[in-house]
């Protein structure tokens, strides 16, 4: 059976079933849920069935019926719904949950032969700010790396028949 559990502090522990047809909330007496607070109105709202679960529709109130955040006039209630009447917050507990997505129905098997491009369709442009590097543009970039290690190896052979050739040994 669906009720509105109180969050507030003012009504903490409150639990409100809803059990009926049609049921107003508001601060006077003759309302089905009576809300004795300054920010709800004498006639506030009214719950109304629609199913399962709850339409609520805000009587013109002072200070405005919220779900979840969302100022409404009127909207179905869904399970864990935040409704905020004037400056108390309820929890809609219903033990229906909403339906989910219906599953799709079941089409003719796709030939994806018929689907594969042969490379980019027709009339395509590349839309990356980033320009592709052409092949020759990267052997250019191999030849200047090979060169430079060249240059390094034969320096470094270089160096080294530099230093054991020709220097000096030491003196004792």
């Amino acid at each position: 059976m669906p009720r509105l559990v109180a969050q507030s502090p003012e009504f903490a522990g409150k639990s409100f079933k809803l059990d009926g047809p049609q049921i107003t909330i508001g601060r006077l007496e003759d309302n089905g849920i009576q809300m004795e607070h300054a920010s709800i109105s004498g006639h506030h709202a009214v719950l109304n069935l629609d199913g399962l679960d709850y339409v609520i529709k805000d009587l013109d109130s002072t200070n405005g019926t919220r779900i979840n955040g969302e100022k409404i006039t009127k909207q179905k209630l869904r399970r864990n719904d935040i409704l905020r009447l004037g400056n108390i917050e309820v929890l809609y507990d219903s033990e229906h949950a909403p339906p989910g997505q219906p599953m799709p129905t079941p089409s003719e098997r796709v030939n994806l032969n018929e689907c594969a491009t042969k490379g980019f369709p027709e009339g395509f442009a590349n839309a990356s700010p980033i320009p592709k590097k052409s092949k020759h543009a990267q052997k250019g970039v191999m030849t200047w790396v090979i060169l430079g290690l060249t240059v390094v190896a034969v320096g470094g052979l270089g160096y080294l028949l530099y230093v054991v050739l020709l220097t000096p040994p030491p003196t004792s």
